[in-house]
């Protein structure tokens, strides 16, 4: 087998890098949820999740589901506790006050 080193991270024009990117705030992994996490601050626009920075792989969705290569997702600007889970294709963006 091969291990191979990767992240996902958010791009969109709602992060401080566009849909140019590199992606701007890396997650961070937690092994025993499964799940990438962080906290961000999105301005108003639409975001993806994509791994490595690269359009190789990148998810969208909406009402919390997660579809590979799928829309983008609408958000309003704040900051927001980011959870992704690419074995259950799920998302959560909960605002932060």
């Amino acid at each position: 087998y091969t291990i191979e080193e990767f992240q996902w991270g958010l791009v969109g024009s709602a992060t401080t890098n566009g849909w140019d990117g590199p992606d701007a705030d890396a997650l961070s992994y937690d092994g025993l949820e499964e799940a990438w996490y962080g906290r961000v601050t999105l301005k108003d626009g639409e975001i993806k999740f994509r791994q490595n920075s690269k359009w190789d792989l990148d998810y969208g969705g909406a009402n919390g589901v997660l579809e590979k290569g799928g829309a983008n997702i609408k958000v309003t600007a704040g900051t927001y506790d980011v959870i992704a889970n690419f074995k259950t294709l799920t998302y959560s963006l909960t605002p932060v006050k």
